[in-house]
């Protein structure tokens, strides 16, 4: 991730609203019910996210979205 970059800009769009679903602590069934996408593509989309952000999992992305003010830059974006 380079500087002075959000890390969430690496996202897609789908990606980030997968984001938003899981730090909202919904389960990949939860989250592939509101988007309409099987629970199979949720978890592709969440290795995705894990990997360009640096993380190893869910609560390492939550973490991630509460410290760095990423849950307000993804219900804006």
């Amino acid at each position: 991730m380079s500087r002075g970059r959000r890390p969430y800009e690496g996202l897609s769009p789908r990606e980030r609203d997968v984001l938003r679903l899981i730090v909202a602590g919904r389960t990949n069934p939860e989250i592939a019910e509101e988007l309409c996408i099987s629970a199979k593509t949720v978890m592709h989309h969440s290795g995705h996210i894990y990997r360009k952000l640096g993380v190893r999992g869910r609560v390492e992305a939550t973490a991630l979205a509460n410290h760095q003010g990423l849950l307000t830059d993804l219900e804006s974006a």
